[in-house]
Formats: structure tokens, C-alpha cells, sequence
């Protein structure tokens, strides 16, 4: 068993998980996203609620809130150094409860045994976010009030240790005490009594698996139970579950349904997720590329054809019309169908009848068509390249598919599902994925969207070693390479750009230099690079500001204040 007064753990290592990606309003810790609150309003939030629910149904909410945030961070510290001993992983808890503006953890007593799984400690918190937010809006309190604080000790615990360890504040600030005080120990250990106030709802009966620390078992990614999710259709985002939302009102009817989106969002798989979910589940599901053939070869695969129509028709034979019948047409890329067949195809939506090539008798047809189109398919209908009466058929319930790069916060979920995926189709075993790697990610724009995150991880998993990390140059392509842009937390506690730590110090004497012994003027240079910024730019001064690292207001500033000076100079000349 180990005692360890001291929290002897690296805030610098732990704040560069940390990262601010301000293009996409996205703050990151690791895989989880996050996001900053205003104490004023928090403490408004809490009124509320105490008021509306009553001080009990708002402690368990708040207990419960904070116990998930805190199995997060447990499984996040179980595998954020794995070549510390575990005593040094788990005392990055309450230093990630600190970084999150939680409160000051001190320790006073703690014991740890990971042999066995047992944990008992007592702490000192200060600065209590809770009482700073209660004694705001109620003044003293006859209890303790660091309610999602506790749910956070007692979650991160139990899933860093794999057993249920209860948390209980037995001094608080907000009750007049000179600081708050916790006491931790397994569930079984407290009397009956104390265990029901504790857990207020929390599930702890249940055992965390201990092997936390493997990719595998990555807390807060995990599958959404839903009966859509199939594949590369995962998310949990608001752009992804509107879409599901939507898919799914629309799949009983047999309503023509248009996808649109970019190459790799997921058109093909929406469109059999609508299949599925439909009441021709049971009948054939016919996928036809529109941009496969062109002329009479299309007009034949989509319509069928008669036998001696063309050369070479030595049988009549249907089309992918005849062949879904009863069942569903998936159209991808109908902005490529030409006048032809969308005439052929409007007959088919308008009237229920295909007419094959080379025949005059039309033949019925009863099927549900989906279709798909990149977003170019409206400037088609604009220019005339498509029928508008066509597309007001296929579009009686448009949907857009968003791209990857507007539902990021789905890419730590289908990260895990394609890394799962191609490991066992490799037989390699994946460890973990480096934190370099998950920053790139996590702000990569992603052009080819999930088709190409879907062959960025394959090639990373084959590239990985055997029970290693993935790390950023597996990831990386020769043919197309990037840079992530996002921000993370310097050990000195300031924002730095591009990287997940600080970057290693590097002695720029001899640069710094060759600068000073010439004829440098530190007006003239920033003078040039704010001039070049703005050239780069093309005068969009918000651009350049973000090249430069700062506000558009500090750089407009020093923009026509280095005119100024330009303008001074050339008066002077004459």
C-alpha cells in the first residue's frame, strides 16, 4: 500500500490535452469536447433549477453531471501516461479538475493499493466554483453545496480504480468553514446511511472494467444504441442526429427522398439506412452510379432493353428500374443522368411505368426512389443541365448531409469504430492513439470527409505497430499532406498554436544575430510582416490577423498606423 502526500504529476503534460480550436468553436480535452461557462451564468443555471426542482432533485442532477465528467477524466488518466505507475496516474485527477476550473485540490491523507483496487483518501479543496455560485445567489448554507464536485470525485475514482469509491464532503465553505474537505473510501466501507446519501442515483453498482487504459475502452465514445447505427453511420452530433431525425420520419412513407452532400459524407449508407428502416425492407435494394454510362448504354442498364435494339442485344433484359421493383432505387449522382433518361426517369416517378430501349410497351413498376446528388445539382437546375420538374419530384423531402468538418465532435466516435474495424481486419492490436494524432483530427478540414478518415485510419492501423500508438505521421499521406490549426495550453498556462505541448526550446542566438548586426529596425520589420500578412491575405485583414496571432482590431490598428508612417516618410523624401 502507498501513501503519497504530495501531487506529484506534470500540469504542463496534462494541460497541452487541452486544446482551443477558435475557427470551429471547439475546445477539446483529449476526445472530449468542452466548453466554457460563465460563472455568473452557471450560478444562475443553479438557482434556477434548485428552484424549479427543489435543493435534493437539483443536488442528484448536478451529482450526476459531474460523475460523468468524472469517468471521463478516470479513463482519460488510466491511459494518459501508462508508463507511470498508477499512483501517478491517478493523482492527475485532481489536477484535471483544476485545469477544468474546478477547484484547488489538496491532499491530506490518501491511500492506494492497485493490487487490490482500494482507495481512501481525505483532501482540501479551494476555490470552490460551487460555493463561489452558491453563496452568489443563497448566501450561507446549512450543508455542503459542491455537489457535481463530489459526483466528479466519486465517478473519476470508481473508474480509475474499478470498483465503486464514495466520496462525501464533511466541510464546506459555504457553511462557514475556512475550506471545503472531502473523505473517499469503497462503497462497502460506509454505513448504509451514508452510502444512500452519497449515491443519489449514481450507477456504481456496476464494476468498470480496470483495463480502462486500452483503446478499446475509451470512456464517453461510446456506440450510440440506436437502430440506425450501421457502419460508417455513427454520430452523436447535432448536425448527425438531426439527420437520423429526419431519416427516420421519412422511411415508412414512400416518398421520393433527395441526399445531397459532398463526396464522402455518406450518401450511399444514409440511403440503405432508409431502405432498412422502411416498409420495403424486405425487398430488393438497387444501387445505380448515374455517372457510370452515358447515351444508349445508360438508357439500357437504368430502363432495361429489347432484344436486336442495339447491336448486340441478343436478349431483352430490365434495367435496374424493372429490378427494384416492389423495393428501392438508389440514384447516386443523378445530376449526371442526361436529358434522356431524366425524361425516362420523370415517366417512372409520374406515371409508375419504365419503357425498356428498343420497346414500345410500357411496363409498371412500383418502387421508391433515392436519390443523390453533390450540392452542384441546383446550379444544374439554374443552367438548365436538369430538368426542374425532375428535380421537384426527386425532392419532395430533401436532405443534407453535413460534411465532417460541421460534426466534429463525431470524430473521437468513429475514430474508435474505424480503429476497432480495420484492426481486426488487419489482425493488429491497437493500443491507444497518441495525442498528437487525435489533435490533427480533431481539427483536420477533412475534404474527402468520412471515405477519407475511414482510409486515413486503415493506413495508420496498418502503418502502427503491433500493440502500439497510432501516432500523427501514420496518418500521414505522401500524396496530400496538412497541418492541424488549434490551440492548446502551454505549461506556463497560455494559449500556443499547433502543436499538443510546448515546442521544444531551441537557441535562436545565431539568427537573432545575424538580425542585430545589421541595420535592423524593429518598426520596419513589423511594418513588412504586417504588409506581407495582408498581401497573403488578399487585404482581408480578419485573415491576416489569424496568420499573425491577433485580433483583427490590433492588427487594423497597426495596419494603418504603419501606413502613417509610410505616407510620413515619403513627405519627408521631397
Amino acid at each position: 500500500m502507498n501513501t503519497e502526500p504530495e501531487l506529484g504529476v506534470d500540469i504542463g503534460a496534462l494541460s497541452a490535452r487541452l486544446r482551443f480550436n477558435p475557427e470551429d468553436g471547439c475546445i477539446w480535452l483529449e476526445r472530449e469536447r468542452m466548453m466554457l461557462v460563465h460563472l455568473s451564468a452557471y450560478a444562475a443555471f443553479r438557482k434556477e433549477l434548485i428552484e424549479a426542482v427543489g435543493q435534493e432533485a437539483a443536488k442528484r442532477m448536478l451529482m450526476r453531471m459531474g460523475h460523468a465528467g468524472g469517468s471521463s477524466d478516470g479513463a482519460l488518466a488510466r491511459r494518459a501516461r501508462p508508463e507511470s505507475d498508477m499512483l501517478t496516474n491517478f493523482l492527475a485527477g485532481p489536477r484535471l479538475h483544476a485545469i477544468e476550473g474546478m477547484v484547488v485540490v489538496e491532499p491530506v491523507a490518501h491511500s492506494f493499493d492497485p493490487a487490490t483496487n482500494f482507495h481512501a483518501g481525505e483532501w482540501i479543496w479551494r476555490n470552490s466554483i460551487e460555493v463561489e455560485a452558491h453563496l452568489k445567489e443563497h448566501g450561507l448554507s446549512k450543508e455542503p453545496v459542491c455537489w457535481s464536485a463530489i459526483g466528479y470525485a466519486t465517478g473519476y475514482t470508481s473508474v480509475f480504480m474499478g470498483r465503486p469509491i464514495l466520496y462525501r464532503e464533511v466541510e464546506c465553505r459555504a457553511m462557514g468553514h475556512a475550506q471545503c474537505r472531502i473523505v473517499g473510501k469503497p462503497a462497502e466501507l460506509w454505513e448504509d446511511g451514508a452510502r444512500d446519501d452519497l449515491q443519489n442515483g449514481l450507477c456504481l453498482s456496476e464494476p468498470w472494467n480496470s483495463d480502462t487504459d486500452q483503446w478499446e475502452r475509451t470512456a464517453g465514445v461510446a456506440a450510440p444504441a440506436l437502430e440506425w447505427s450501421d457502419g460508417r453511420l455513427l454520430g452523436m452530433s447535432p448536425n448527425f442526429v438531426s439527420t437520423m431525425d429526419l431519416i427516420g420520419k421519412v422511411a415508412p412513407t414512400d416518398a421520393p427522398v433527395l441526399l445531397v452532400g459532398e463526396a464522402g459524407v455518406g450518401k450511399k449508407t444514409s440511403a440503405r439506412a432508409l431502405h432498412r428502416l422502411s416498409n420495403r425492407a424486405r425487398q430488393p435494394f438497387v444501387h445505380f452510379s448515374c455517372s457510370a454510362a452515358t447515351g444508349d448504354a445508360l438508357d439500357a442498364e437504368l430502363f432495361g432493353i429489347e432484344k436486336g435494339a442495339l447491336a448486340g442485344a441478343a436478349v431483352s433484359r430490365n434495367g435496374r428500374v424493372e429490378r427494384a421493383n416492389g423495393g428501392t432505387l438508389f440514384l447516386e449522382d443523378v445530376h449526371c443522368l442526361d436529358a434522356r433518361a431524366q425524361s425516362k426517369l420523370l415517366r417512372v416517378l409520374q406515371a409508375g411505368e419504365v419503357e425498356r430501349l428498343g420497346g414500345g410497351q410500357p411496363r409498371p413498376v412500383k418502387l421508391r426512389v433515392i436519390a443523390a446528388s453533390m450540392p452542384r445539382l441546383m446550379a444544374a437546375v439554374r443552367d438548365g443541365c436538369f430538368r426542374e420538374d425532375l428535380y421537384y419530384k426527386l425532392s419532395a423531402f430533401p436532405i443534407r448531409l453535413a460534411p465532417l468538418r460541421e460534426r466534429r465532435s463525431d470524430i473521437p466516435l468513429l475514430l474508435k469504430h474505424f480503429v476497432t474495424e480495420f484492426a481486426g481486419r488487419h489482425d493488429k492490436r491497437i493500443r491507444s492513439v497518441a495525442q498528437s494524432a487525435i489533435a490533427f483530427l480533431l481539427t483536420y478540414e477533412f475534404p474527402g470527409n468520412i471515405a477519407e478518415l475511414e482510409s486515413m485510419i486503415e493506413r495508420a492501423v496498418i502503418l502502427a505497430p503491433d500493440a502500439g500508438t497510432i501516432d500523427l505521421s501514420h496518418l500521414s499521406s505522401p500524396l496530400d499532406q496538412d497541418s492541424p490549426r488549434f490551440f492548446s495550453v502551454s505549461r506556463a498556462g497560455r494559449l500556443s498554436m499547433g502543436g499538443t505541448e510546448d515546442p521544444p526550446a531551441t537557441d535562436g542566438t545565431p539568427s537573432l544575430d545575424r538580425l542585430l548586426d545589421g541595420n535592423f529596425s524593429l518598426e520596419t520589420f513589423e511594418n513588412e510582416i504586417i504588409a506581407r500578412a495582408v498581401e497573403r491575405a488578399s487585404g482581408n485583414l480578419s485573415a491576416a490577423a489569424r496568420e499573425l496571432g491577433m485580433t483583427r482590431p490590433q492588427l487594423a490598428y497597426r495596419f494603418r498606423k504603419s501606413r502613417g508612417v509610410e505616407e510620413d516618410e515619403a513627405r519627408d523624401a521631397f
